[in-house]
């Protein structure tokens, strides 16, 4: 490689040969007045992406690093440890199944932070689509955060930005085993912890811009992403994990309550609707006593919250 970029792209991918050319297409695309390099991450996957990234980067050998992994280790370790690898001065991430829409993504963020150096990070929104070409919005909509600053007290209320769609400054550089041991703490999840250990290294700003594609699945059924192929005793367990986590590595600096009384009320109704409420009460008893105590009121009040703004909605249609 030539210069040392000031950008690591992340590319992190397992079993996406339908996808990772359109993801490595659109970082290639990227118009910018600095170096950057693309660090991808094979997390060992069964199917022909391999070979794909080999061929990007034979192709691309000034702009290209690979790690092609010998055994799997799961979305987390392969982002934390990809991060770790970054030579740049700020680093960004890219599913292999996503890609970006602006080729000049990069440019703007990177602009945005050189004239704003107090921020450890921009993110931005993201354009929710499928694999038959349909879009269902934009992600994070709330306009609390749009256009504006990200915040503790609002990510905690579950006020998410993206984690994936951010730029930000290179806290990866130095090793550290008990940051690495929390955002690996469940295998399957780490936006939650980098998204905390961002806020709680500096403001994160949110571009109202859709400059990426999130890809969900879709009409193709052979595309399932780990939101959609997770039943929802795991995917409540995966949340505690990640929570929980968060509650020891920060030590009373953050509370994590009203998150988790919140990260459960949708859920819990989800089971009552649709089954499989026993493995998710099981999972319920690793709440802290507080929150265990707590959840009866405070399900009662979001529901009662939920009619009324529900009946408010229909006297002023009526």
């Amino acid at each position: 490689m030539g210069q040392t970029p000031l950008v690591t792209v992340l590319v992190t991918t397992y079993n996406q040969e339908k996808y990772i050319a359109n993801a490595l297409d659109s970082v290639l695309a990227q118009r910018t007045d600095f170096p950057f390099e693309i660090y991808v991450s094979e997390d060992c996957g069964s199917d022909g992406t391999r070979a794909i990234l080999e061929g990007y980067a034979a192709r691309y050998p000034e702009r290209i690093r690979l790690r092609l992994r010998s055994r799997n280790v799961g979305i987390s370790r392969n982002w934390y440890e990809g991060l770790s690898a970054a030579r740049g001065q700020y680093v960004c991430t890219l599913e292999g199944d996503d890609w970006w829409l602006d080729d000049h993504k990069l440019q703007k963020q990177v602009d945005f932070l050189r004239a704003h150096p107090q921020y450890a990070a921009v993110s931005h929104t993201l354009l929710l689509t499928d694999d038959a070409g349909s879009t269902y919005g934009t992600l994070p909509a709330d306009p609390r955060i749009l256009g504006k600053n990200a915040s503790l007290p609002l990510f905690l209320r579950g006020v998410t930005y993206s984690c994936t769609a951010c730029l930000a400054k290179n806290i990866f550089r130095i090793p550290d085993p008990k940051r690495e041991a929390y955002v690996t703490a469940n295998r399957s999840i780490a936006d939650f912890a980098l998204c905390m250990l961002y806020l709680d290294a500096g403001p994160v700003f949110v571009l109202p811009q859709a400059m990426a594609a999130y890809r969900v699945a879709g009409s193709d059924p052979s595309h399932q992403n780990y939101n959609g192929s997770q039943s929802g005793a795991q995917k409540y367990a995966d949340f505690l994990d990640t929570v929980l986590a968060s509650r020891a590595y920060w030590a009373g600096k953050y509370h994590f309550g009203r998150c988790l009384l919140a990260g459960s009320f949708y859920p819990f109704i989800d089971r009552v609707k649709y089954g499989g409420l026993g493995p998710f009460l099981h999972q319920m008893r690793r709440l802290p006593l507080g929150v265990k105590l707590a959840f009866p009121f405070y399900f009662a009040g979001r529901c009662l919250g939920l009619v009324w703004n529900r009946l408010a909605r229909g006297a002023n249609h009526g």
